[in-house]
């Protein structure tokens, strides 16, 4: 990080920052517990608080460390967790799904290789005051949009150097999906605070993905509905079209978009049962294609891309998602039983009644979203929530790196959201190859490997980059399961993408190769 909050901290507690001075072992429980509470005895910054400091023993998923909970301003909330062991790097994390609380397991992922790691609770306690803390309130709304993500990484920072007696040499934000869009907001808002930032899967437009989220709803409810038990019918269809995309039958759809599949043409139509779970009705297919092609208004004018094909199939699900086994993406994120309601429409609702529209209303009905007029009522949250801006310039000039990849079969929010900021970037900047490079992984679903190979050493690689002046090329992602590689791919800077050399291993990413 190339900025900080001031922060002070009795010269005489440096005697006891042994991180770097000693090894672990040598520090007996005594120094650790003096030298974390001293921390917030002693440490001053203004605008920060810190409320507790405490010592956490080593168990079996944590090394030791010393806790630090503090406050800024009025509402903000951060955690920062201090390992003995510490590497030199601060790693903060982004938050997941709609904010409120820290990232515990994520945090915890970065303690256990010894960084210094932190989170934001956005700046509202979600578990209190749930989805409705923006109501009538844009200062939380501010905080939630970017600035309490900012100030804590300012405050974690300080906070580092404080405890320590020495700042971080390297500082990193790692995120995926709604975290992800904290990661951009820092490049484009605040482009000295981070080295390196590792993003995926960004929900960064999220006035336009909630928009999608409302598209969907609307396209599959009332005769347009469809049952998940159809799913089976409608992967045996997809992939029957698109699987040799790459040269290879391999159940990995590498490029949706060179794909054609049409609903209308390629679909059984239903006659005489439209309950049969191998056909579907005219209106299903409709639905179909309403999602497959994306947003419009009534003009035809694209509002938000399109679902690409490739995650209808069967594959593995986020550990979080509690699964009985593999199962599509589309379940839940796209088609849930008649009576249900899909995870995506909440976080709207909550969404259309407090935060994107100038007069907050709990009681507004998301089916009269008007696509034709609304989009243009969110403007005012979009400026403080969209993480949208392609000048990406200021971060570049500053030296800071980015890595940026999505899973192609995401149904939590497309890839092809991010091929278009990523090409709208491009734009603006030119040539990103300096600062910025971009990656699509075929098969992976939103957060997991879903039917791909999807492992690739992403931390390693941004930090390559940036401690080492390594820019990263093409990759090598591989399926692994028991701890074993089932098969590799090439994972190909944008926009180039993997194709089978035409002999050899099919398993083995050495017979692949990046073509346009």
């Amino acid at each position: 990080m190339r900025s900080s909050l001031g922060g002070s901290i009795n010269s005489g507690l440096a005697s006891l920052l042994f991180f770097t001075l000693a090894p672990a072992a040598e520090i007996s429980d005594t120094e650790l517990a003096t030298a974390c509470h001293s921390v917030m005895h002693e440490y001053t910054s203004p605008g920060v608080t810190l409320v507790s400091a405490k010592v956490i023993a080593a168990g079996q998923r944590n090394p030791a460390y010393c806790k630090i909970f503090g406050t800024i301003t009025i509402d903000i909330g951060f955690e920062v967790r201090l390992p003995v062991d510490w590497n030199g790097r601060f790693y903060m994390v982004g938050n997941e799904g709609s904010g409120g609380r820290f990232n515990e397991r994520n945090m915890g992922t970065a303690l256990r290789m010894n960084y210094a790691t932190a989170s934001t609770d956005q700046g509202y306690d979600g578990a209190v005051e749930g989805d409705s803390y923006g109501y009538n309130n844009r200062q939380k709304v501010i905080d939630y949009g970017f600035r309490a993500t900012h100030l804590s990484a300012l405050a974690a920072e300080s906070v580092i150097e404080a405890y320590y007696d020495t700042p971080a040499a390297y500082s990193y934000f790692v995120a995926g999906s709604a975290g992800a869009r904290q990661a951009l907001m820092e490049a484009q808002r605040f482009p000295d605070d981070f080295d390196g930032i590792l993003l995926s899967a960004p929900v960064h437009n999220i006035t336009k993905v909630h928009m999608w989220g409302l598209w969907k709803a609307k396209a599959f409810s009332g005769t347009g509905h469809i049952d998940p038990a159809k799913l089976p019918a409608l992967a045996k269809a997809v992939y029957k079209e698109c699987d040799d995309d790459d040269g290879v039958l391999d159940g990995v759809i590498s490029d949706p978009l060179s794909c054609r599949f049409e609903p209308d043409e390629h679909l059984q139509l239903c006659e005489d049962s439209p309950t049969s779970p191998d056909c579907f009705t005219a209106a299903q297919i409709a639905a179909l294609v309403a999602v497959y092609n994306g947003v419009r208004n009534s003009k035809g004018d694209d509002l938000f891309a399109g679902q690409p094909v490739g995650a209808e199939a069967r594959g593995d699900m986020p550990p979080w998602m509690r699964t009985d086994g593999p199962e599509s993406a589309w379940n839940d994120w796209m088609l849930v039983p008649a009576g249900e309601t899909p995870r995506y429409l909440n976080f709207a609702k909550s969404f259309l009644r407090y935060m994107a529209f100038d007069i907050d209303n709990p009681d507004y009905d998301w089916t009269t979203f008007d696509f034709d007029s609304d989009p243009l009522l969110m403007a005012k949250a979009s400026d403080i929530m969209d993480a949208d801006d392609p000048d990406l310039r200021q971060f570049q000039a500053s030296g800071g790196k980015m890595i940026h990849y999505h899973h192609w079969a995401d149904t939590a929010v497309p890839a092809t959201n991010s091929i278009e900021y990523f090409e709208q970037v491009q734009e603006v900047t030119g040539n990103t190859s300096d600062f910025y490079k971009f990656y699509l992984v075929p098969g992976g679903f939103h957060g997991s490997q879903g039917v791909g190979a999807t492992h690739v050493s992403w931390l390693d690689t941004i930090i390559d980059w940036v401690e080492n002046g390594n820019a990263p090329g093409e990759l090598v992602a591989t399926r692994d399961k028991d701890g074993e590689t089932v098969f590799s791919r090439k994972i190909c800077p944008y926009p180039l993408r993997g194709s089978y050399k035409g002999s050899g291993d099919e398993t083995s990413a050495d017979n692949f190769e990046c073509v346009q």
